[in-house]
């Protein structure tokens, strides 16, 4: 108490080093859909996934930002201009999407959302209500679906979704956001059950917080939280490591899990 009283509280702050493995090229010759892939999560986890071998197509409402990020992904990169909240065009966005690959689609990272930060659910509004929903559950949901249909119609018809939920998708929540993630998992788990025998795998990935903007989470800044179990928040790049294990074959014995990136903070008795 007597150094708080002379040097006051102490500040603490932490630097995150990215540590990636390396390219083995476990997606080569695979065609990805990676949603909400213009920036944040979505732009690393296609990065990685590029690093890996795979061609990738990304998407999002922003053609602005989705242009720059295809340029600097390089030339296995493509995008296409859509609104995951579309739900009466999945169908002819994944049929568009195929076209663009020349083949088939072998992978889908649903991963686009929105999150208004109500802090409590005195603060959400219907309006917010409906857009949070809209696009984080019913929008993965029914691409997802889209996907798994488009799979089905082929011979073969192999396939990996990988669908991006939240470490507040395992915890009771009263904002939106917290719910569509819960409800995320949900769907997850039980589309997984029921088209492992065809041959396609459904998994989640529930990150903690994680830089992005939507975050406001600055990676070149402090990164110290002091209420995480390491006291530091994520890098993308640390999550996308994991997304691109449940892409690649190698993890052929894993399907309708979500792996918590998150160090362990959604246990309750932590």
């Amino acid at each position: 108490m007597v150094r708080y009283v002379i040097n006051g509280v102490p500040e603490y702050h932490i630097t995150v080093e990215v540590k990636e493995s390396a390219p083995s090229h476990q997606l080569a010759g695979k065609n990805i859909i990676v949603t909400g892939g213009g920036s944040g999560l979505g732009y690393y986890i296609a990065k990685r996934s590029i690093a890996e071998g795979a061609k990738i197509l990304i998407t999002g409402r922003n053609e602005d930002k989705l242009k720059k990020a295809a340029l600097e992904l390089g030339k296995k990169c493509s995008y296409l201009v859509f609104d995951s909240a579309d739900v009466s065009h999945m169908s002819e966005f994944i049929k568009q999407v195929s076209h663009i690959f020349g083949g088939k689609i072998h992978g889908l990272v649903s991963n686009a959302g929105i999150s208004l930060h109500e802090g409590n659910f005195r603060n959400v509004t219907e309006e917010g209500w409906d857009s949070q929903m809209n696009i984080n559950l019913k929008g993965n949901y029914f691409m997802v679906k889209a996907y798994i249909e488009y799979l089905e119609s082929l011979d073969d018809k192999n396939g990996n979704v990988v669908v991006i939920t939240s470490e507040r998708s395992r915890r009771s929540d009263d904002i939106p956001y917290g719910l569509t993630k819960a409800a995320s998992n949900s769907f997850i788990e039980c589309f997984a059950s029921k088209v492992i025998s065809e041959g396609i795998r459904v998994n989640g990935v529930a990150p903690g917080v994680t830089a992005s903007d939507m975050t406001g989470v600055d990676r070149n800044g402090n990164m110290y939280a002091n209420w995480q179990p390491s006291n530091r928040f994520f890098l993308p790049e640390e999550v996308a490591e994991v997304v691109n294990f449940l892409l690649s074959d190698v993890s052929n014995c894993i399907s309708g899990e979500i792996i918590a990136c998150d160090q362990g903070r959604y246990i309750s008795h932590w």
